[in-house]
This record gives C-alpha cells, sequence and structure tokens, in this order.
C-alpha cells in the first residue's frame, strides 16, 4: 500500500491520480499513518463505507478478545462492577 504525507492532500489532483492507481493510500503525519483513504465509484460510495465499518467493527472485536485472552476479568471484578453501576443509578 502506497504512503503519502498529509501535505500531499493539498494537491487534489495528484491525489485523485495516486487514488485511481493505487486503489487505496495510507495518509501519514510525521511518518506515523493515522488514515487510510480508498477509492471509490460514485455509486458503490455507500458500499464501500459499509463495508469500511463492518471491517473496523470486527477487528475491534478482535482485539477485545484478545485483551480478554490475555488479561481476563475475574467473577470478583465483574461483581464490583456491577455493583458500581447500581450504586450510580440511586
Amino acid at each position: 500500500m502506497t504512503a503519502i504525507g498529509v501535505k500531499d492532500l493539498k494537491r487534489p489532483r495528484d491525489l485523485r491520480d495516486a487514488l485511481q492507481r493505487e486503489g487505496e493510500l495510507v495518509v501519514t503525519k510525521d511518518g506515523q499513518p493515522f488514515a487510510i483513504m480508498v477509492g471509490v465509484d460514485a455509486d458503490g460510495a455507500d458500499d464501500v463505507l459499509r463495508e469500511v465499518r463492518r471491517a473496523l467493527f470486527s477487528s475491534a472485536v478482535l482485539r477485545a478478545r484478545r485483551r480478554a485472552r490475555e488479561a481476563p476479568v475475574t467473577e470478583d471484578e465483574i461483581d464490583a462492577e456491577v455493583r458500581a453501576v447500581r450504586a450510580g443509578r440511586s
């Protein structure tokens, strides 16, 4: 995947050409990725956005599962959280 600097976003023609050529770009700031741009057809933009959201959700679920395996929550911690929430409702 091709990376472009955030400063390159100021050149829309070059950006459009790169998206048409590559299909997707990683936008970086100070050398660190912070966004992904995906080229879409006008007719398919809604479908692509829906799929991107689905992929982001799946990725978040996988990360949560990995964290839960690495640092499982005990029953005592769950009970304490439930008590705290219930106390906050009163």
